[in-house]
């Protein structure tokens, strides 16, 4: 992830803090009275809050990740630049509902009265050892199964060790740091805090209607400073496919281009079966044409699918004279990574071969299959 400077919203260069960072475009969920622009964004497995700045386009066209003290907020704007001017200005403070700390215990949570507890957006209440600590939705990155902690070295007072993670690496603290004693818990909730990853083992979460910033305890600068950057979501690199269509041939499978197949046809039985042509198996009629048919264990090296009396269903091949190939059956239509498939030099009837759950199938040109037919063609 590259750094940012500035961000550009309607025209207003505005001069970004220290540790802000270009991210991709996250996924918005409006927030109740937030004009379309305030948001909660939803970034890879991440939830963080989201402010669309005043004048920008809607939806913004770029993003930044911008550290601040209640966790990492996501600022979209018109496009981000290196070098802002030396007069802009700082972003203005995102208007967030103002939230309050609340740790309790048990007991005194169950029994504050709802009205005396200043309206703030909603969270998770991790439920600790001794108490409860209720955050903010946006810190809460993922719950997790306690991971293996290894040491860390010249550790900080309150660390428990190190872990890697689905997230990534992940500091985690003693439960101690929050409530005073801690013990062994089966979860480790992943926090966000000035975009650092910090852990807190817990046993278990469930949301609130309101919550608080995160405690000062969760954000001690010798913490913050030995806790890892929360690693930006890896976008999946786009795996070229190509769509065949797959058919059994008197017991041997092969595929076709979709592109090479007009349409597939029900089972049914060729009229003139058997009138003593090799290539010719019959014919059909299909929206007005008539088709020649031709017999597709054959065209393979292999018994004949029209063998017998009975009806088989028939692939219409495209083509400049419309042809169907009988075949035992249609296997289905699979989108298979062009790295598995290898041509095939030449343009014989076998284009490429495929490679498909361990075996090598051979994918066949529809032109080669009607050449065969030549001059019996209606």
């Amino acid at each position: 992830m590259s750094a940012a400077a500035g961000i550009i919203a309607g025209g207003t260069v505005h001069r970004l803090p220290e540790g802000a960072s270009v991210t991709a475009s996250p996924v918005l969920r409006p927030l109740p009275g937030g004009a379309g622009r305030l948001c909660i964004g939803l970034l890879g497995t991440g939830v963080l809050p989201a402010w669309v700045l005043p004048g920008a386009a809607h939806p913004a066209r770029a993003w930044a990740l911008v550290p601040g003290p209640e966790g990492a907020v996501l600022l979209g704007g018109d496009s981000l630049i290196d070098s802002p001017p030396a007069d802009a200005a700082p972003v203005p403070p995102p208007p967030f509902p103002p939230p309050r700390l609340r740790l309790a215990h048990r007991a005194e949570a169950e029994t504050q009265a709802e009205g005396a507890v200043q309206a703030a957006r909603g969270g998770f209440r991790l439920r600790l050892s001794r108490g409860v600590l209720d955050i903010p939705f946006a810190a809460l990155a993922r719950l997790m199964p306690m991971p293996p902690l290894h040491p860390v070295p010249d550790p900080p007072a309150g660390v428990r060790g190190m872990a890697w993670t689905e997230a990534g690496p992940v500091l985690v603290l003693d439960p101690a740091l929050v409530e005073g004693e801690g013990d062994d818990a089966p979860l480790l909730a992943i926090l966000l805090s000035e975009g650092r990853q910090i852990g807190l083992p817990c046993h278990g979460a469930a949301p609130v209607a309101e919550a608080p910033p995160l405690p000062p305890a969760l954000a001690i600068p010798a913490l913050l400073a030995a806790a890892p950057f929360a690693r930006p979501p890896v976008a999946a690199a786009a795996v070229p496919t190509r769509a065949l269509l797959l058919a059994l041939a008197a017991g041997a499978r092969f595929a076709l281009p979709l592109e090479e197949v007009a349409a597939v046809l029900p089972p049914q039985a060729p009229r003139n079966h058997g009138n003593g042509q090799a290539a010719l198996a019959g014919i059909i009629a299909h929206r007005g044409d008539v088709l020649p048919v031709l017999d597709a264990g054959l065209r393979l090296g292999r018994t004949a699918v029209l063998a017998g009396s009975g009806a088989v269903p028939m692939l219409r091949l495209q083509g400049a004279r419309p042809v169907a190939l009988a075949v035992t059956s249609v296997l289905g239509l699979r989108a298979v990574p062009e790295a598995d498939l290898v041509p095939v030099a030449g343009g014989g009837l076998v284009a490429a071969i495929l490679r498909l759950d361990g075996a090598a199938l051979p994918v066949c040109r529809a032109h080669v299959l009607a050449a065969s037919l030549g001059t019996h063609a209606p």
